[in-house]
């Protein structure tokens, strides 16, 4: 598991998006969870999510 704390916009890995929509440093209120299976076949079954305060 990994824990971030005040995520922001930055890095210079993205390419190809909307200047508008990534601003360096906006705080991040809202995006996607996406699962990795880092390059091999695998199914993901039974994914639960913990909202963690």
């Amino acid at each position: 598991m990994l824990q971030y704390s005040k995520p922001s916009i930055g890095g210079g890995v993205a390419n190809r998006y909307d200047p508008k929509q990534k601003i360096e440093g906006q705080p991040l209120t809202s995006g996607f969870i996406a699962l990795q299976s880092e390059g091999q076949p695998i199914d993901f079954r039974n994914i639960q999510l913990k909202k963690l305060d």
